[in-house]
């Protein structure tokens, strides 16, 4: 039986998740649980030495899927192992299968499922370093997109960079209560209910989940924020990022202070998928990806 999955379940999962080699945003168990009962609902089982992970869509139709296994230790699952699981727990589907792992087994999954590409979730990755120093002619824009804001903010205005913690998170709550009943602020800030509820649930369990951030002030005012979690050794992954784009440069700012002050072990920031978005896949592109993997559906036959 599936377990309906709670905040309080990290410390028991978070053994799964410690030495994956799954490189998208979707297995960072932190990202599962703040982003849980938003879109759809999620469960999970131990199954051996697995931990099963099913979402079910909150909306009609109320489509069924797997993730990838964890396993604990880490190991490479085959195909037939897969199809196995998949039959043995009433599932035919399985989300966000990586790129590497699909080509690697190609031939042997398309024997047992139908496989199609996940359109709009290509994860992007950078190096951390190169979002952190902004060197060379390729980020000239960047750096001077982060000089205006400089410029703009120095003549009356006093800039705080402060890391985000469970003692000043509650602000951000504030602060997107206050952007919503703004409509000049609203106009500027481009966010579903859905992800809403998401940002909610990462701050109230910030310490809990071990989520790690930034927050910017003008004038002692909250004016963005950036917070993310742990994907696996080496890659942090940015879950949320909201600023408002009225003060040009600043989220450019905001991205280039998150890195700078990311610990010294993430050598890469996975900044998620662009949602088959063009806007957002064109700004993405702007900060030249270190790599992008796919992810694929994969559907019992």
């Amino acid at each position: 039986m599936f377990n309906r999955l709670k905040p309080e379940d990290y410390p028991d999962l978070k053994k799964y998740f410690e030495k994956h080699r799954y490189p998208l945003c979707e297995y960072s168990l932190a990202s599962i649980i703040a982003w849980n009962r938003c879109l759809y609902e999620v469960s999970w089982k131990p199954d051996g030495d697995l931990l099963l992970i099913a979402e079910t869509d909150i909306e009609p139709p109320a489509a069924r899927r797997l993730l990838m296994p964890m396993p604990a230790p880490f190991r490479d699952i085959a195909p037939e192992e897969l199809a196995d699981i998949a039959r043995r727990n009433r599932h035919c589907r399985y989300y966000y299968v990586p790129q590497d792992y699909f080509e690697k087994h190609k031939a042997g999954l398309e024997e047992l499922f139908t496989a199609a590409e996940q359109p709009g979730y290509t994860d992007y990755l950078y190096n951390t370093r190169d979002m952190a120093g902004l060197e060379g002619r390729k980020y000239s824009k960047k750096r001077n997109l982060i000089a205006q804001f400089n410029k703009q903010t120095a003549a009356a205005r006093n800039v705080q960079v402060e890391a985000l913690t469970p003692a000043n998170n509650s602000a951000c709550l504030t602060l997107l209560d206050r952007w919503a009943h703004d409509p000049e602020a609203g106009a500027h800030l481009d966010m579903l209910n859905c992800e809403r509820k998401a940002i909610v649930n990462g701050l109230k369990h910030f310490e809990l989940l071990e989520l790690g951030g930034v927050l910017v002030k003008i004038d002692g005012e909250i004016t963005g924020f950036a917070f993310g979690s742990r994907l696996s050794e080496g890659v942090f992954v940015l879950n949320f990022e909201k600023a408002l784009d009225n003060i040009k440069g600043l989220y450019q700012f905001l991205d280039n202070e998150l890195a700078k002050n990311l610990p010294p072990n993430y050598s890469f920031i996975n900044k998620e998928s662009d949602l088959g978005k063009p806007g957002l896949a064109k700004t993405k592109e702007s900060y030249y990806p270190a790599c992008k993997t796919k992810s694929f559906m994969l559907t019992l036959k």
